[in-house]
């Protein structure tokens, strides 16, 4: 397995100025930038499908900034399992991070109205901004904005319980040149990857 260090920065939100946001945005403004790392299992497999340890690594600085460990006890009818879950003055976080599917945005949306209702005070969803899928550049965030607005205006939640939502962007970068990742990063991760896999 080929390893290849990043790093997350320029968090972003959607709501702004919402009860989740008020809460939650100073303490990421203490932890980027996140290091990370990406992951190919075998170039070969899959178009070379990466994966990153960035989940550990995001729950380790929001630890490190002042968020305590917490387990989500979820109601006994949902049967998803969240990513994490924290507890940062007085109130307790329910994490889903969408590193690289978009289309599961939609059900991260739902799934965190079960966390809210399993007693979660607020539900963060973190979306990369530039994910380098084999197709292209994904702004997951984008896409997520978007389907968090239209569940505003198509009455999918309501603004009470959509306001204790909170999406979270990062761009990711390359630890070694600085480079914001992109499809000639991901080529290159992949090179080096089938480079390690001949040695």
């Amino acid at each position: 397995m080929s390893k290849f260090a990043a790093y997350a920065a320029g968090f972003e939100f959607c709501p702004h100025g919402g009860e989740a946001y008020q809460h939650l945005a100073p303490l990421f403004a203490r932890i980027e930038p996140i290091d990370f790392q990406f992951h190919v299992a075998d170039p070969l497999v899959n178009q070379g499908q990466m994966t990153a340890d960035f989940d550990d690594r995001l729950e380790s600085g929001l630890h490190a900034a002042g968020a305590e460990r917490f387990h989500l006890k979820l109601l006994r009818d949902i049967p998803q399992e969240l990513d994490f879950a924290f507890f940062y003055q007085g109130k307790t976080v329910a994490v889903e991070i969408e590193k690289a599917n978009r289309e599961k945005i939609l059900r991260d949306l739902l799934k965190s109205h079960m966390y809210l209702h399993s007693g979660a005070d607020y539900a963060l969803i973190v979306l990369p901004r530039n994910y380098p899928h084999t197709h292209g550049i994904w702004d997951l965030f984008d896409f997520g904005v978007k389907r968090y607005m239209e569940c505003l205006k198509y009455g999918m939640g309501t603004p009470e319980s959509l306001g204790r939502v909170l999406l979270v962007g990062y761009t990711q970068y390359d630890a070694v040149t600085g480079e914001k990742l992109s499809a000639v990063t991901r080529q290159r991760m992949r090179k080096l990857a089938e480079e390690a896999r001949k040695r």
